[in-house]
């Protein structure tokens, strides 16, 4: 949606395929930027009141010793789960235990998490790379390598069904292999949509450019197909008492070295074309993806067995 929007408030009426004809940007009509800012704004304002009717996680209500609620929100789990399929009964027994919380110099003192702390730190600055690259930037780096920023911005338009169809993708076939495998997966991908707008070229009028489309759809269903997968499997590389902390240590200093390498890589598309630099944008993911394969397998395993 934020896509689409941007492109009709801050592009100009442009004929099909190389923009959008009812976009609005114009001399009469130059706030369209400064709308996408308040939309945007309102959408958070949303899920900041969306945020207060998650459920607290069982495990930590467990742990604080708050057990009805605990059990009256995995049976409210189970009550829906049931309406789809049975349920097997419950066969183990599991222990409960208090642990103290675990604070960032507990993780950091620990060498098993320390290792994975700093595998899952590469991963994510090298994966957001090529996520914010493209995420945030497509349309810039479209623009940069000699396209209108009409065609631009329609193209990345375009490729935003790429994002719906990973969500349902990942929804059905998430859990089918390993969650780390899905980084080289999406890495190849990514790297066969950048190519095959490579190798389409601009578009020109009266003509529909089904390369550059379909490779924007590509492209944007690749970047993306890891990353629900692999925010669990960070998730589960630290254990309860730390999960929140150590996720979000990981995956927030990896938003950083995504958006230095987002500022670093934009500049000098230009100099090297379009195929070198969707071959450059997609290794950043490729290389997550080598690193990757060295961390913990979590599929199918408990998570007091993965992360002790």
């Amino acid at each position: 949606m934020g896509i689409w929007l941007g492109l009709l408030l801050t592009t100009p009426a442009t004929p099909f395929p190389l923009g959008l004809p009812f976009a609005t940007a114009g001399p009469s009509f130059a706030i369209g930027w400064r709308l996408m800012y308040l939309i945007g704004a309102l959408f958070a304002l949303i899920g900041i009141i969306l945020r207060f009717s998650l459920p607290e996680t069982p495990r930590w209500l467990v742990q604080n010793d708050r057990l009805e609620r605990a059990d009256a929100i995995v049976r409210q789990m189970e009550e829906r789960a049931s309406r789809k399929q049975s349920l097997p009964e419950v066969t183990a027994a599991v222990s409960l235990h208090q642990e103290k919380k675990m604070s960032y110099a507990e993780i950091f003192g620990n060498p098993l998490y320390v290792r994975r702390s700093l595998l899952l730190l590469v991963v994510w600055s090298l994966a957001y790379v090529t996520v914010y690259t493209i995420a945030a930037g497509f349309t810039s780096v479209l623009t940069s390598l000699a396209y209108p920023p009409p065609e631009a911005g329609l193209i990345a338009a375009m490729g935003t069904f790429g994002f719906i169809a990973c969500a349902i993708f990942a929804y059905y076939f998430g859990e089918r292999l390993e969650r780390k495998l899905w980084l080289p997966i999406g890495a190849v991908i990514t790297l066969l949509g950048g190519i095959l707008i490579a190798v389409s070229g601009l578009a020109v009028p009266n003509e529909i450019p089904w390369g550059v489309f379909i490779g924007a759809f590509i492209v944007f269903f690749g970047f993306n197909i890891w990353v629900p997968m692999t925010y669990a499997w960070s998730a589960e590389n630290f254990p309860t008492r730390a999960r929140v902390s150590g996720f979000g240590l990981v995956d927030g200093i990896g938003h950083v070295g995504g958006g230095i390498g987002l500022l670093l890589i934009v500049p000098i598309l230009p100099q090297i074309g379009v195929l070198p630099s969707f071959l450059l944008i997609g290794a950043f993911l490729v290389a997550a993806a080598i690193v990757a394969q060295f961390g913990v397998a979590t599929r199918g395993k408990e998570l007091e067995v993965i992360s002790p």
